[in-house]
Order: C-alpha cells, then sequence, then structure tokens
C-alpha cells in the first residue's frame, strides 16, 4: 500500500474484515450493523468516528512519493526518478509504463474528483540553486509559467533558477525587451508579486553576503 495503487476490489475486501471485526461479527455469522460503515469512516467533524479508510490511506501513502520528489530531500528515491523521468513532473514519458508514472496518473484522477494534492505543496526556496523560478510552484498558488505566460514565452532559460534569476536585472535574460501591453502589464505584476514578497531586496542583500 505504500507505493502500489491498491486494486478496488481488494480494498473493498479488506474493509470487509474490518468492518466485520469493528461489529463483533466472525465468519459465516450475520448480524445487523447498528452504524454504517461509511458513518465510521466519515471525519469526527462530520459526525463520524474519524477511522480512516483504507482507500484514503493508499491515496495518502502514494501522495507521499509525490511531496518527497517536490521537495528535492536528495533521498535515493528522488535521485533515481530524477535520473529516469528529469526534474519535471509534467514531461513523463509516455512510451513504457513505470511504477512513477502510475502514481501521477492517479493523482491527476484525484485532482479531477476534486482533490488537487499538488496545488497544496509549495516549495521552501531556500537559497535557491535547486527551484526553478518558472516551472516549481514556490511564490503563489500556481507555477509561474502558466501566471505569466507571455513573459515565460521571452525567456531564454526556461530551467533557471530563482537564485539565478533573482541575482541580476529581471528582465536580462529575456531574448528581447518586453513590449507594452499584456507583457508590461504581466510584467509588472510579478516584479509587484516579488517586491512585496521581499524577494527581491532580500535576496539580493543575501546573495551579497555569501549567504
Amino acid at each position: 500500500m505504500s507505493i502500489y495503487k491498491v486494486p478496488k476490489a481488494v480494498l473493498c475486501v479488506m474493509e470487509s474484515i474490518r468492518r466485520n471485526f469493528f461489529n463483533g461479527i466472525r465468519e459465516g455469522e450475520r448480524k445487523i450493523a447498528w452504524v454504517k460503515w461509511s458513518k465510521v469512516l466519515a471525519p469526527k467533524s462530520q459526525g463520524g468516528l474519524g477511522v480512516s479508510s483504507y482507500y484514503a490511506l493508499n491515496r495518502g501513502l502514494l501522495a507521499k512519493w509525490i511531496w518527497r520528489f517536490i521537495s528535492r530531500d536528495n533521498s535515493l528515491w528522488y535521485r533515481v526518478i530524477h535520473a529516469i523521468h528529469g526534474p519535471s513532473m509534467d514531461d513523463i514519458s509516455v512510451t513504457y509504463p513505470s511504477l512513477w508514472k502510475s502514481i501521477i496518473r492517479e493523482m491527476d484522477t484525484l485532482k479531477h474528483q476534486g482533490m488537487d494534492f499538488i496545488s497544496h505543496c509549495k516549495l521552501r526556496v531556500g537559497n535557491g540553486t535547486s527551484t526553478r523560478f518558472w516551472k516549481d510552484m514556490w511564490l503563489g498558488n500556481s507555477r509561474l509559467c502558466m501566471e505569466y505566460p507571455r513573459l515565460f514565452a521571452l525567456e531564454n532559460d526556461k530551467e533557471c533558477k530563482v537564485a539565478t534569476k533573482l541575482h541580476g536585472p529581471f528582465e536580462s535574460s529575456f531574448r528581447r525587451n518586453v513590449r507594452g501591453g499584456i507583457e508590461s502589464s504581466q510584467l509588472s505584476h510579478i516584479l509587484g508579486d516579488l517586491v512585496s514578497c521581499g524577494f527581491i531586496q532580500c535576496w539580493r542583500i543575501a546573495w551579497g553576503l555569501g549567504i
């Protein structure tokens, strides 16, 4: 359950065994269950007993591997996945099946059902040498490449790190000067976000001190 998606049929059997044990039903016996099992699994805030379902447990354990990859903890798991599939979860090869791809697919399924786990994960920037400026979610609630597509299209180094991007003039890595209209508006907004969060000033002070 820690790393593989358990088939629903297996989860149903496991839940059945636990439900019978909870209700004191031995094999072959038939008793009335005075409380619905869905009520037992419901959170205490909703009047249930807060007993986690095996389905939720399995998905939570799978999400752990997503978090370890996003957090870049330099574990063996991160290094292996990075070496095979690269630094992004968006560019996974579809030519062959893999354990990592099955985990990503399951997270996508949960997203379509209304539970976007990845959107709740944000990176701690640290010294900025391992966080991608445009493609990692570290500022706000979305990736900057999605929030500012016109600026991203101007960027020469689309894999640039936060430390590199904020070390010099912001527009220095663009292939041409920013024009008016949408480009100018997006530039104003992104600089405003960086300044309001204290990234630009604090970053350059920390870089100058060698922190």
